[in-house]
């Protein structure tokens, strides 16, 4: 019996022992796991993500000019791609009125009087700008016929639009620093879901709020002076100007976060103008948290070794985080709060 109690004793002691070592190894693991360093993965900011509709750069309408002529006809078809130079609207030419400017030319240079050299020449030049501008297409482009029968004069014949289109968005104030002319945009199409590439080929330097004001000066301005070509100038056109200036402009409900707008462009895909899209432009910059920085603006980078390197970091501040400019990569991985027991070189433990 007293045999049998200490064989139950003894295996209740190895039990206890078992348990107890494994009690211990659990609470090290533990302890291991809570005492590693906290770290933190470099990685790349947020891209800032728009919206914004697709436009040509450019739409020139051709209005029926009667000073040139009688409208003859439309030598395009609609739907048409056409070349910078290329004619688009016949009319009736009085080749007279030309050979009359010319006349004035040869008659200014035989007398020698440079004024009157000049004077013809800018009437000459005026004309000859008249007739490019209202019959031929001043960039490559695809034509929209709007009116081709019993056009009245100023009536609207056809529109010439380039063939470069555009996607015009705005950002906030608080994303406008991180843009710059000339960034890449990732572009899907919201109808189609086709993808394709740009860049930020514009931003302006005024808020939309200013963009409206500016509209209401201009219609206000509208009216603008008259001031007439040099008297007795033979086809002399009046120039009509309208320069409206603002003196101290407000810039907007004060509670209102403005808005900027930005012009995409470049696109290296073919979409249609007036589809709707969305797009995201990617932000290479670096932002890491204070936690990780040491007195002496340093960091260290634990590599796959688990060994940890202490780096120098340059950096900017903003709203309590650090913008990296130089020192670390995306991906790296930094530890959080070290203290004097991470050492360059050295082996460390870490949180998973």
């Amino acid at each position: 019996m007293k045999k049998r109690t200490l064989i139950i004793l003894a295996v209740a002691g190895v039990v206890l022992l078992l348990g107890i070592a494994l009690a211990v190894k659990a609470f090290g693991d533990n302890k291991t796991e809570k005492d590693g360093y906290d770290t933190y993965q470099v990685k790349e900011d947020k891209p800032i993500r728009v919206t914004g509709k697709v436009s040509p750069h450019t739409i020139k309408t051709y209005q029926n000019n009667s000073q040139l002529g009688d409208f003859v006809s439309v030598q395009v078809e609609d739907g048409q791609y056409v070349q910078q130079g290329t004619p688009l609207i016949n009319y009736a030419i009085d080749s007279t009125q030309r050979q009359s400017l010319v006349d004035q030319v040869n008659q200014a240079q035989a007398q020698g009087d440079q004024n009157a050299i000049d004077k013809a020449w800018r009437q000459l030049n005026r004309y000859d700008g008249q007739v490019n501008n209202s019959i031929y297409a001043t960039f490559p482009g695809t034509v929209s016929l709007q009116n081709s029968e019993n056009v009245g004069d100023g009536e609207a014949i056809l529109q010439l639009i380039s063939d470069n289109p555009e996607i015009k968005t705005t950002v906030s104030e608080y994303d406008l620093d991180k843009l710059n002319v000339g960034d890449k945009v990732n572009v899907e199409v919201n109808s189609t879901g086709k993808k394709g590439t740009g860049k930020i080929v514009k931003i302006n330097e005024l808020p939309t709020s200013y963009q409206q004001q500016d509209s209401g000066a201009a219609q206000a301005g509208g009216a603008g002076a008259q001031v007439g070509g040099e008297e007795g100038e033979e086809g002399g056109a009046s120039l009509t100007t309208s320069n409206p200036i603002q003196n101290s402009p407000s810039g907007g409900n004060a509670n209102e976060t403005s808005k900027y707008e930005v012009v995409v462009g470049d696109l290296d895909f073919k979409v249609r103008n007036g589809y709707s899209v969305e797009a995201s432009i990617p932000q290479d910059t670096l932002k890491l948290p204070k936690s990780v920085l040491t007195k002496d603006d340093h960091v260290y980078v634990v590599d796959k070794q688990g060994k940890a390197h202490k780096v120098k970091v340059e950096h900017n501040e903003e709203n309590d985080t650090l913008i990296v400019t130089k020192g670390v990569k995306k991906g790296d991985k930094l530890i959080k709060n070290p203290d004097s027991k991470v050492q360059d070189g050295k082996k460390v433990e870490v949180s998973e």
